[in-house]
């Protein structure tokens, strides 16, 4: 459809090369070009005031899964350091390293508070910190913690959840001033990414 004046308020277009500067030449202007500028500019309004969102969720997963390891702890100052390895779903294979402080409750009981990497096979991270109690002989160790997820990288970036572990060790070294156990966790809870 093309808009142009009603006949009889326009003049006829001036010869060609007798146009005067100034004088303006009618043009036909149709609806389509009308509605394409009013439709960019509501577009351009409306991107102006879109907030931009958070990443998407992915919901809340179990988590599940076993692993083993390496635990050293300094007999002197309670530090206690593990790396492992392991599969947690949704992870899929994984290695993590524990930072932990060890404190001794009565003869054959202990705490020890800390944070824990685990290191997906891509890269991605998911942190937790760590609240860990449990009973030891000579040879063995039985510990149970009650983990809160604190965020992570990556597809896990400001991941939440709580899980507990459930861990056996065995004591394979002991010095005057240090002590190696391997062990075995099974994890139990859910995350929030």
């Amino acid at each position: 459809m093309t808009i142009t004046r009603p006949a009889g308020n326009t003049a006829a277009p001036p010869a060609a090369g007798t146009a005067r500067a100034g004088t303006p030449r009618p043009r036909p202007i149709t609806l389509a070009s009308v509605a394409l500028v009013v439709l960019a500019g509501m577009a351009l309004a409306v991107t102006a005031l879109i907030q931009p969102t958070a990443p998407t969720a992915h919901g809340t997963a179990r988590l599940t899964g076993t692993g083993t390891g390496t635990t050293t702890l300094d007999l002197s100052t309670g530090a206690m350091t593990s790396n492992f390895t392991g599969h947690l779903s949704p992870m899929g294979a994984e290695t993590g390293h524990d930072n932990l402080i060890c404190t001794l409750t009565g003869a054959n009981t202990f705490r020890y508070t800390g944070r824990r990497t685990f290191v997906a096979v891509n890269g991605d991270k998911l942190f937790s910190a760590i609240i860990g109690k449990g009973t030891l002989t000579s040879t063995t160790v039985q510990i149970t913690e009650t983990d809160t997820i604190t965020g992570g990288t990556a597809r896990f970036a400001g991941a939440s959840g709580t899980y507990t572990d459930t861990i056996s060790s065995l004591v394979v070294s002991t010095t005057p001033t240090s002590e190696i156990s391997h062990f075995t966790a099974t994890t139990h809870g859910q995350v929030r990414y």
